[in-house]
């Protein structure tokens, strides 16, 4: 959300021009990046990460595992893709914004008796 978003043509498709703005990969785990957080919140590491952005979560809670600082920069996406000659960099969107769905519950509770 912090980082621009890169548009490439695929070495295997060069018709084909895409961008994948969710594609750099995660540095750690979820749990691991909570645990790296600390004693930061949720909402104080979203202001320091995303300075200048307008940074929304669709479930109107600041999910922290899904904060740029879990996530790889696109300079090392753009290394890695050079590397193994993934694709061509064509160009790069510097983002203005983000809506992040947020991290939604795995099991939601339900009354006895339904399902």
């Amino acid at each position: 959300m912090a980082e621009p978003i890169l548009i490439v043509r695929g070495t295997d498709a060069p018709h084909a021009l895409g961008f994948s703005p969710h594609g750099a990969g995660r540095n750690w785990s979820r749990t691991e990046h909570m645990r790296r957080l600390g004693t930061t919140t949720a909402d104080e590491a979203l202001i320091a990460e995303t300075k200048g952005l307008d940074v929304r979560f669709y479930s109107g809670q600041v999910d922290a595992s899904e904060l740029p600082s879990n996530y790889k920069p696109a300079q090392a996406v753009v290394a890695q893709i050079e590397s193994y000659g993934l694709a061509e960099v064509e160009d790069w969107i510097d983002p203005y914004g983000c809506i992040m769905a947020g991290q939604m519950p795995r099991f939601v509770r339900r009354p006895r008796g339904v399902r």
